[in-house]
Protein backbone atom coordinates (compact mmCIF):
# COMPACT_ATOMS: atom_id res chain seq x y z
CA UNK A 1 0.00 0.00 0.00
CA UNK A 2 3.15 2.63 0.82
CA UNK A 3 3.93 2.05 -2.84
CA UNK A 4 0.66 2.75 -4.59
CA UNK A 5 0.43 5.54 -1.98
CA UNK A 6 3.72 7.27 -3.37
CA UNK A 7 2.25 6.66 -7.03
CA UNK A 8 -1.00 8.47 -6.20
CA UNK A 9 0.97 11.13 -4.72
CA UNK A 10 3.16 11.60 -8.11
CA UNK A 11 0.18 11.62 -9.63
CA UNK A 12 -1.52 14.35 -7.80
CA UNK A 13 1.98 16.53 -7.87
CA UNK A 14 2.07 15.61 -11.90
CA UNK A 15 -1.87 17.14 -11.92
CA UNK A 16 -1.19 19.90 -9.73
CA UNK A 17 2.04 21.08 -11.66
CA UNK A 18 0.05 20.65 -15.12
CA UNK A 19 -2.56 22.70 -14.30
CA UNK A 20 -0.65 25.36 -12.81
CA UNK A 21 1.75 25.34 -16.41
CA UNK A 22 -1.27 25.94 -18.20
CA UNK A 23 -2.71 28.45 -16.10
CA UNK A 24 0.61 30.46 -16.49
CA UNK A 25 0.45 30.42 -20.50
CA UNK A 26 -3.62 30.98 -20.63
CA UNK A 27 -2.89 34.25 -18.43
CA UNK A 28 -0.04 35.12 -20.39
CA UNK A 29 -2.04 34.75 -23.36
CA UNK A 30 -4.75 37.17 -22.01
CA UNK A 31 -1.91 39.64 -21.55
CA UNK A 32 -0.98 39.25 -25.35
CA UNK A 33 -4.46 39.95 -26.31
CA UNK A 34 -5.46 42.61 -24.03
CA UNK A 35 -1.97 44.28 -24.11
CA UNK A 36 -2.22 44.80 -20.12
CA UNK A 37 -2.44 43.12 -17.08
CA UNK A 38 -5.81 42.58 -14.97
CA UNK A 39 -4.95 42.55 -11.35
CA UNK A 40 -6.36 39.21 -11.43
CA UNK A 41 -4.90 37.89 -14.60
CA UNK A 42 -1.37 38.87 -13.16
CA UNK A 43 -2.09 37.18 -9.60
CA UNK A 44 -3.11 34.10 -11.95
CA UNK A 45 0.17 34.45 -13.81
CA UNK A 46 2.32 34.98 -11.11
CA UNK A 47 0.75 32.48 -8.40
CA UNK A 48 1.08 29.85 -11.18
CA UNK A 49 4.42 29.71 -11.56
CA UNK A 50 5.04 26.49 -9.53
CA UNK A 51 4.08 24.04 -11.73
CA UNK A 52 7.25 23.78 -13.81
CA UNK A 53 9.65 23.26 -10.18
CA UNK A 54 7.24 20.69 -9.64
CA UNK A 55 7.69 18.61 -12.73
CA UNK A 56 11.33 18.77 -11.47
CA UNK A 57 10.91 17.34 -7.84
CA UNK A 58 8.85 15.07 -9.71
CA UNK A 59 11.18 13.91 -12.00
CA UNK A 60 14.07 13.79 -9.30
CA UNK A 61 12.07 11.64 -6.93
CA UNK A 62 10.95 9.18 -9.44
CA UNK A 63 14.45 8.42 -10.45
CA UNK A 64 15.36 8.08 -7.10
CA UNK A 65 12.94 5.94 -5.79
CA UNK A 66 13.62 3.41 -8.19
CA UNK A 67 17.02 2.99 -7.85
CA UNK A 68 15.70 3.07 -4.07
CA UNK A 69 13.69 0.04 -4.84
CA UNK A 70 15.48 -1.97 -7.91
CA UNK A 71 18.93 -0.49 -8.25
CA UNK A 72 20.66 1.03 -10.82
CA UNK A 73 21.39 -0.22 -14.70
CA UNK A 74 22.94 2.17 -16.67
CA UNK A 75 21.67 0.02 -19.61
CA UNK A 76 18.37 -0.12 -18.69
CA UNK A 77 18.12 3.07 -17.26
CA UNK A 78 19.76 5.22 -20.60
CA UNK A 79 17.41 2.93 -22.78
CA UNK A 80 14.30 3.96 -21.10
CA UNK A 81 15.14 7.61 -20.72
CA UNK A 82 15.53 7.26 -24.54
CA UNK A 83 12.42 6.08 -25.16
CA UNK A 84 10.71 7.96 -22.83
CA UNK A 85 12.02 11.30 -22.84
CA UNK A 86 14.79 11.82 -26.10
CA UNK A 87 12.80 10.29 -28.60
CA UNK A 88 9.35 12.69 -27.82
CA UNK A 89 11.58 15.64 -27.40
CA UNK A 90 12.78 15.04 -30.80
CA UNK A 91 9.99 14.71 -32.41
CA UNK A 92 8.07 17.75 -30.55
CA UNK A 93 11.00 19.30 -31.19
CA UNK A 94 10.56 18.63 -34.81
CA UNK A 95 6.47 19.34 -34.91
CA UNK A 96 6.87 22.62 -33.36
CA UNK A 97 9.83 23.91 -35.73
CA UNK A 98 7.60 22.84 -38.62
CA UNK A 99 4.40 24.29 -37.52
CA UNK A 100 6.46 27.77 -37.07
CA UNK A 101 7.76 27.06 -40.38
CA UNK A 102 4.65 26.43 -42.34
CA UNK A 103 2.39 28.66 -40.28
CA UNK A 104 4.52 31.85 -39.78
CA UNK A 105 7.26 31.31 -42.68
CA UNK A 106 10.09 31.16 -40.39
CA UNK A 107 12.66 28.84 -41.03
CA UNK A 108 14.91 27.45 -38.49
CA UNK A 109 18.02 27.47 -40.00
CA UNK A 110 17.78 30.91 -40.97
CA UNK A 111 20.23 31.76 -38.08
CA UNK A 112 23.12 28.80 -39.53
CA UNK A 113 23.86 25.32 -38.39
CA UNK A 114 25.31 25.98 -35.24
CA UNK A 115 22.61 28.21 -33.78
CA UNK A 116 20.00 25.70 -35.02
CA UNK A 117 21.47 22.98 -32.29
CA UNK A 118 22.44 25.22 -30.04
CA UNK A 119 18.63 26.19 -30.27
CA UNK A 120 17.69 22.58 -30.40
CA UNK A 121 20.08 21.58 -27.50
CA UNK A 122 18.35 23.78 -24.70
CA UNK A 123 14.96 23.86 -25.92
CA UNK A 124 14.79 27.32 -27.46
CA UNK A 125 12.86 26.38 -30.68
CA UNK A 126 9.70 26.47 -28.67
CA UNK A 127 9.33 28.45 -25.55
CA UNK A 128 8.23 25.54 -22.76
CA UNK A 129 10.32 22.97 -24.31
CA UNK A 130 13.28 24.30 -22.51
CA UNK A 131 12.34 21.68 -19.45
CA UNK A 132 12.63 19.09 -21.41
CA UNK A 133 16.18 20.20 -22.30
CA UNK A 134 16.92 20.43 -18.17
CA UNK A 135 15.86 17.03 -17.54
CA UNK A 136 17.84 16.00 -20.05
CA UNK A 137 20.92 17.60 -18.77
CA UNK A 138 20.48 15.88 -14.72
CA UNK A 139 19.97 12.15 -16.41
CA UNK A 140 23.77 13.30 -17.26
CA UNK A 141 24.90 13.65 -13.99
CA UNK A 142 22.21 11.63 -12.38
CA UNK A 143 24.14 8.26 -12.84
CA UNK A 144 26.59 9.65 -10.32
CA UNK A 145 24.38 11.13 -7.57
CA UNK A 146 22.47 7.48 -7.67
CA UNK A 147 25.26 6.30 -4.86
CA UNK A 148 24.31 9.18 -2.35
CA UNK A 149 22.35 7.01 0.36
CA UNK A 150 23.32 8.04 3.97
CA UNK A 151 20.84 11.12 5.43
CA UNK A 152 24.01 13.18 6.05
CA UNK A 153 24.67 13.12 2.46
CA UNK A 154 21.37 14.23 1.37
CA UNK A 155 20.97 17.08 3.92
CA UNK A 156 24.74 18.02 2.54
CA UNK A 157 23.92 17.83 -1.09
CA UNK A 158 20.16 19.55 -0.69
CA UNK A 159 22.24 22.09 0.98
CA UNK A 160 25.16 22.84 -1.83
CA UNK A 161 22.24 22.63 -4.41
CA UNK A 162 20.18 25.43 -2.84
CA UNK A 163 23.89 27.26 -2.79
CA UNK A 164 24.91 26.41 -6.52
CA UNK A 165 20.98 27.24 -7.09
CA UNK A 166 21.36 31.01 -5.40
CA UNK A 167 24.78 31.31 -7.47
CA UNK A 168 23.81 30.40 -10.64
CA UNK A 169 20.54 32.84 -10.77
CA UNK A 170 22.76 35.73 -9.15
CA UNK A 171 26.18 35.82 -10.57
CA UNK A 172 26.32 33.57 -13.80
CA UNK A 173 25.30 36.08 -15.52
CA UNK A 174 28.87 38.01 -15.37
CA UNK A 175 31.01 35.19 -17.75
CA UNK A 176 31.65 35.57 -21.14
CA UNK A 177 32.61 33.44 -24.09
CA UNK A 178 30.47 30.32 -24.99
CA UNK A 179 30.24 29.34 -21.12
CA UNK A 180 28.09 32.76 -20.55
CA UNK A 181 26.48 32.05 -23.36
CA UNK A 182 25.33 28.66 -22.12
CA UNK A 183 24.74 30.11 -18.50
CA UNK A 184 22.31 32.71 -19.69
CA UNK A 185 20.18 30.27 -20.87
CA UNK A 186 16.96 29.07 -19.17
CA UNK A 187 17.70 25.72 -19.29
CA UNK A 188 20.81 25.63 -17.52
CA UNK A 189 20.75 23.05 -15.20
CA UNK A 190 22.75 24.38 -11.94
CA UNK A 191 19.78 26.94 -11.85
CA UNK A 192 17.39 24.18 -11.33
CA UNK A 193 19.57 21.74 -9.59
CA UNK A 194 17.93 21.95 -6.15
CA UNK A 195 14.66 21.00 -7.36
CA UNK A 196 15.86 17.56 -8.68
CA UNK A 197 18.20 16.90 -5.67
CA UNK A 198 14.79 17.99 -3.26
CA UNK A 199 12.47 15.49 -5.09
CA UNK A 200 15.84 13.05 -4.15
CA UNK A 201 15.95 13.99 -0.68
CA UNK A 202 12.04 13.19 -0.73
CA UNK A 203 12.21 9.74 -2.29
CA UNK A 204 15.25 8.42 0.63
CA UNK A 205 12.70 10.24 3.24
CA UNK A 206 9.11 9.81 2.59
CA UNK A 207 7.69 8.58 4.74
CA UNK A 208 8.93 10.45 7.54
CA UNK A 209 8.33 13.67 4.97
CA UNK A 210 4.79 12.19 4.56
CA UNK A 211 4.08 11.53 8.15
CA UNK A 212 5.82 15.26 9.57
CA UNK A 213 3.87 17.11 6.68
CA UNK A 214 0.32 15.66 7.44
CA UNK A 215 1.05 16.63 11.28
CA UNK A 216 1.55 20.13 10.28
CA UNK A 217 -1.05 19.71 7.55
CA UNK A 218 -2.83 23.14 9.17
CA UNK A 219 0.13 25.59 9.00
CA UNK A 220 1.36 24.48 5.82
CA UNK A 221 -2.39 25.59 4.39
CA UNK A 222 -1.70 28.89 5.94
CA UNK A 223 1.81 29.15 4.39
CA UNK A 224 0.95 27.91 0.92
CA UNK A 225 -1.31 30.74 0.66
CA UNK A 226 1.30 33.06 1.71
CA UNK A 227 3.54 31.43 -0.82
CA UNK A 228 1.07 32.17 -3.61
CA UNK A 229 0.35 35.81 -2.31
CA UNK A 230 4.09 36.53 -1.87
CA UNK A 231 4.69 35.65 -5.76
CA UNK A 232 2.42 38.40 -6.93
CA UNK A 233 4.32 40.54 -4.43
CA UNK A 234 7.21 39.52 -5.63
CA UNK A 235 6.85 40.77 -9.19
CA UNK A 236 5.73 44.04 -8.06
CA UNK A 237 8.86 44.74 -5.60
CA UNK A 238 11.29 43.31 -8.31
CA UNK A 239 9.87 41.45 -10.84
CA UNK A 240 11.08 38.36 -10.30
CA UNK A 241 8.89 36.33 -12.80
CA UNK A 242 10.74 33.36 -13.21
CA UNK A 243 9.42 29.53 -11.93
CA UNK A 244 13.31 29.39 -10.88
CA UNK A 245 13.18 32.17 -8.79
CA UNK A 246 15.64 32.07 -5.65
CA UNK A 247 12.71 32.54 -3.20
CA UNK A 248 11.32 29.01 -4.88
CA UNK A 249 13.88 27.09 -2.69
CA UNK A 250 11.12 28.09 0.51
CA UNK A 251 8.18 27.66 -2.17
CA UNK A 252 8.42 24.80 -3.88
CA UNK A 253 9.13 22.57 -0.22
CA UNK A 254 5.77 23.98 1.32
CA UNK A 255 3.93 23.40 -1.41
CA UNK A 256 4.94 19.87 -2.30
CA UNK A 257 4.39 18.92 1.44
CA UNK A 258 1.26 20.37 1.64
CA UNK A 259 0.10 18.41 -1.38
CA UNK A 260 1.76 15.09 0.51
CA UNK A 261 -0.36 16.08 3.58
CA UNK A 262 -3.67 16.49 1.80
CA UNK A 263 -3.03 13.16 -0.91
CA UNK A 264 -4.88 10.80 1.29
CA UNK A 265 -7.93 13.33 0.79
CA UNK A 266 -8.10 12.80 -2.15
CA UNK A 267 -7.93 9.51 -2.58
CA UNK A 268 -10.54 8.92 -0.48
CA UNK A 269 -12.80 10.64 -3.58
CA UNK A 270 -13.58 8.77 -6.32
CA UNK A 271 -14.40 11.60 -8.10
CA UNK A 272 -10.97 13.26 -6.98
CA UNK A 273 -8.91 10.29 -7.30
CA UNK A 274 -9.93 9.79 -10.99
CA UNK A 275 -9.50 13.01 -11.87
CA UNK A 276 -5.81 13.28 -10.53
CA UNK A 277 -4.90 10.01 -11.43
CA UNK A 278 -5.84 10.62 -14.72
CA UNK A 279 -4.53 14.08 -14.94
CA UNK A 280 -1.01 12.67 -13.53
CA UNK A 281 -0.68 10.38 -16.11
CA UNK A 282 -1.39 12.67 -18.81
CA UNK A 283 0.73 15.64 -17.50
CA UNK A 284 3.61 15.22 -19.93
CA UNK A 285 1.20 15.37 -22.80
CA UNK A 286 -0.59 18.13 -21.38
CA UNK A 287 2.63 19.96 -20.86
CA UNK A 288 3.42 19.51 -24.32
CA UNK A 289 0.77 20.43 -26.76
CA UNK A 290 -1.31 22.65 -24.80
CA UNK A 291 0.81 25.84 -26.82
CA UNK A 292 0.32 24.21 -29.55
CA UNK A 293 -3.53 24.40 -28.69
CA UNK A 294 -3.33 27.94 -27.50
CA UNK A 295 -1.17 29.08 -30.63
CA UNK A 296 -3.85 27.81 -32.82
CA UNK A 297 -6.86 29.53 -30.30
CA UNK A 298 -5.29 32.97 -30.62
CA UNK A 299 -4.55 32.71 -34.45
CA UNK A 300 -8.13 32.10 -35.21
CA UNK A 301 -10.32 33.63 -32.85
CA UNK A 302 -10.82 37.66 -32.24
CA UNK A 303 -8.89 39.43 -29.23
CA UNK A 304 -12.14 40.23 -28.12
CA UNK A 305 -12.98 37.06 -26.38
CA UNK A 306 -10.50 37.12 -23.99
CA UNK A 307 -12.37 38.61 -21.48
CA UNK A 308 -11.79 37.88 -17.49
CA UNK A 309 -14.88 36.53 -16.96
CA UNK A 310 -14.58 33.93 -19.69
CA UNK A 311 -11.00 32.89 -18.35
CA UNK A 312 -12.24 29.87 -16.73
CA UNK A 313 -14.15 28.98 -19.54
CA UNK A 314 -11.31 29.26 -21.97
CA UNK A 315 -8.47 27.63 -19.30
CA UNK A 316 -11.37 24.69 -19.70
CA UNK A 317 -11.67 24.81 -23.42
CA UNK A 318 -8.05 24.48 -23.55
CA UNK A 319 -7.59 21.83 -21.32
CA UNK A 320 -10.31 19.86 -22.92
CA UNK A 321 -9.09 20.22 -26.62
CA UNK A 322 -5.11 19.12 -24.74
CA UNK A 323 -6.55 16.18 -23.27
CA UNK A 324 -8.47 15.21 -26.72
CA UNK A 325 -5.94 15.35 -28.62
CA UNK A 326 -3.77 13.56 -26.06
CA UNK A 327 -6.34 10.46 -26.38
CA UNK A 328 -6.37 10.68 -30.19
CA UNK A 329 -2.70 10.72 -30.63
CA UNK A 330 -2.41 7.00 -28.22
CA UNK A 331 -4.38 5.45 -30.44
CA UNK A 332 -2.19 5.84 -33.49
CA UNK A 333 0.45 3.10 -34.07
CA UNK A 334 3.19 4.87 -32.92
CA UNK A 335 1.33 7.30 -30.15
CA UNK A 336 3.27 5.63 -27.51
CA UNK A 337 6.37 6.70 -28.84
CA UNK A 338 6.06 10.24 -29.44
CA UNK A 339 3.90 10.63 -26.04
CA UNK A 340 4.56 8.99 -23.08
CA UNK A 341 1.50 8.10 -21.44
CA UNK A 342 1.78 5.26 -17.95
CA UNK A 343 -1.27 3.66 -17.16
CA UNK A 344 -3.14 3.75 -14.51
CA UNK A 345 -4.63 1.07 -12.37
CA UNK A 346 -8.02 0.97 -12.10
CA UNK A 347 -8.57 0.89 -8.43
CA UNK A 348 -11.14 2.67 -6.21
CA UNK A 349 -10.39 4.32 -3.07
CA UNK A 350 -13.80 1.79 -1.39
CA UNK A 351 -11.91 -1.31 -3.09
CA UNK A 352 -8.65 0.18 -0.66
CA UNK A 353 -10.59 0.38 1.79
CA UNK A 354 -11.71 -3.12 1.66
CA UNK A 355 -8.37 -4.64 1.06
CA UNK A 356 -7.12 -2.71 4.29
CA UNK A 357 -10.03 -4.26 6.24
CA UNK A 358 -9.10 -7.36 5.06
CA UNK A 359 -5.49 -7.55 6.03
CA UNK A 360 -6.46 -6.12 9.34
CA UNK A 361 -9.07 -8.84 9.87
CA UNK A 362 -5.70 -11.47 8.59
Amino acid sequence: MKQQSQIFDVHVLRAVGCLLVVLVHVSALFYVERGNWEDVILFINQASRFGTPIFAVVSGLLLFLQVKKRGFLFNKFFKSRVNKIVIPFLFWTAFYLLYIWLIFGTSPFESGLKHFIFDVAFGKTYSHLYFISIVLQFYLVFPLLQFIKSRGAWIGLLILSALVHIYSMKFMGDFEGLFGLIAEQRAFLPKWFFFFIFGGFLAYHWETAKEWAYKIRVPLFFAVLLVFYFAAVEYEWGRYIGSNRVTNIINLPVIILFVMAISEKIASNPSLNYLASRLGSMSMGIYLIHPFVLSVLQRNLPSGVWTLSLFPVWFAVVMFLTIGMILLIKKLPFGHIILTVPSVEKKSAEKSKKEELQKSVI
